[in-house]
């Protein structure tokens, strides 16, 4: 009575581990019947705590609930496994929360790959107005003796010092082209930058999808550790007094062993994703990364016909690619152009000695494409060749975005309808039978390794839907990297 009144007052966390040691302790010198009412008892203090913890989180964050009215309860036992089973132990100091939102701003202005694509951008901006602008003019000076070389301007009304300037032009049309795929180019390389920032973007999100469920599997391995290590007492307790059996001892053993060894690989798991979402965010791999924020799950709206349009309008990758093939039809247009001649003009004034006239010469040039057999024809063909060899990259890549598309919409909508069997059907069904194995077990009807199996098939249920969380997130963020929209 007084430990119940000490929960609903809130202090629970000393009261919990004072009496949860007493009846571990007590448990060596029960009898049978005693020793099972200490089991339920220790489940009903641990659901007792977990209840307090549930309103707690509930008032201060957004962890996740299953339906109401959806798991049946009939006792304070099961009441009590269900809050644990659902909420992480407390803890005195939790981590940083750090948002997805966040990480994606840093990664907008810190990452490496995000750089380096704009400033090729940035360099492919400056190629229109080079390519379009006309050759540099030359000038010239000439000195022209008669006799030799140092002879004076008197000596021969040929001799004179000439300055001039040439200017070559090309054929009409063909600057303009040049700027043209110069553009296209640069259009191109504008859109490959919003490609890398989807693609980064996607990577951080399931990077940060995967630590989630990592800390949430952490949490759920905790959860069921302790209760093993309190069922292994329970169990030894058992063997001790002579009511019970090695085997259960030795499987409660296993069991606790078995998590521990789960929870190392989670751990590193969980230092491998941090270490990865560091580099994509240009940090030191040791740099301390936060907590994930609670996910709740999502719907997608959009049916497949209406993704692929999308992809069609917004994709990046499909927009480069036409740029591409935009770009290789101006190359085209102007190899053609090359079998017309180039022209050049060049002006000359040339001073003679005091007794002779001065002179002035201008001259017109034409480049004549004489060898056009074996240069301008291959080069009308190169183009039409990389024109055929775009179009056929678009339809590629086109080809890839449908298939890709096509599979991440059928991830999201397969790991959409397991979370709502998980909320609806698996979870509630694992409960009323950890509930029936917990009677059972009181009666004497029911073993023991039933009971701690019936207790890990429930915690590996709510693990399942937590992976299949992460799986459905991680699938419209893929989504949205290829339609190149927002989506969720």
């Amino acid at each position: 009575m007084l430990f119940s009144r000490q929960i609903r007052k809130g202090r629970v966390g000393s009261a919990l581990a004072q009496q949860s040691s007493i009846f571990t302790e007590g448990c060596l010198n029960m009898s049978s019947n005693s020793l099972t009412l200490g089991l339920m008892t220790v489940l009903v203090f641990r659901g007792g705590e977990l209840a307090f913890a549930q309103r707690k989180v509930i008032s201060s964050s957004s962890e996740l609930k299953w339906p109401p009215g959806k798991v049946a309860s009939k006792t304070s036992t099961t009441t009590g496994l269900t809050a644990t089973l659902q909420l992480p132990l407390p803890q005195a100091q939790q981590p940083t929360v750090v948002t997805l939102e966040e990480l994606i701003a840093e990664a907008l202005e810190n990452n490496p790959e995000i750089l380096a694509v704009r400033w090729k951008f940035d360099a492919a901006t400056k190629r229109p107005s080079q390519v379009s602008t006309l050759p540099e003019p030359k000038f010239n000076f000439t000195n022209f003796g008669v006799g030799h070389p140092a002879s004076t301007l008197n000596r021969s009304e040929f001799a004179y010092l000439g300055v001039g300037v040439s200017q070559e032009l090309p054929f009409p049309g063909k600057l303009s082209l040049m700027k043209q795929i110069a553009r296209k180019e640069a259009n191109s390389e504008k859109q490959m930058v919003r490609d890398t920032e989807l693609l980064v973007i996607s990577r951080l999100k399931q990077g940060y999808y995967d630590l989630y469920f990592s800390h949430k599997a952490i949490e759920i391995l905790q959860k069921n550790q302790d209760l093993s290590e309190k069922f292994a007492k329970i169990a030894e307790a058992k063997y001790r007094v002579g009511t019970g059996l090695q085997q259960d001892v030795l499987k409660a053993q296993v069991e606790v062993s078995l998590l521990a060894q789960r929870l190392e690989v989670f751990e590193q798991q969980k230092g491998s994703q941090e270490a990865f979402l560091n580099s994509l965010l240009n940090r030191a791999f040791t740099a301390p990364m936060g907590r994930p924020a609670e996910l709740r799950k999502s719907e997608l709206s959009y049916d497949l016909e209406q993704l692929n349009r999308l992809a069609q309008e917004n994709a990046p990758r499909l927009r480069s690619r036409q740029e591409i093939v935009d770009s290789n039809a101006f190359a085209l247009n102007l190899a053609r152009k090359e079998y017309l001649p180039d022209f050049g003009i060049s002006f000359q004034y040339q001073k003679t000695g005091s007794l002779f006239p001065d002179y002035y010469m201008a001259t017109a040039e034409v480049k004549v494409p004489l060898y056009f057999w074996r240069k301008q024809r291959l080069g009308v063909e190169e183009a039409a060749s990389k024109l055929v060899q775009s179009r056929h990259e678009h339809q590629a890549t086109f080809q890839e975005l449908s298939f890709g598309i096509k599979d991440q919409f059928l991830i999201a909508k397969t790991a959409e309808r397991l979370l709502a069997l998980y909320e609806q059907g698996i979870i509630p069904q694992a409960a009323t039978s950890l509930e029936s194995a917990i009677a059972g077990y009181e009666t004497g009807k029911i073993d023991f390794l039933t009971l701690i199996s019936n207790l890990t098939v429930l915690l590996n249920f709510e693990m399942d839907y937590y992976k299949e969380l992460s799986h459905q997130k991680k699938a419209l963020a893929r989504l949205e990297e290829l339609v190149g929209v927002k989506i969720q």
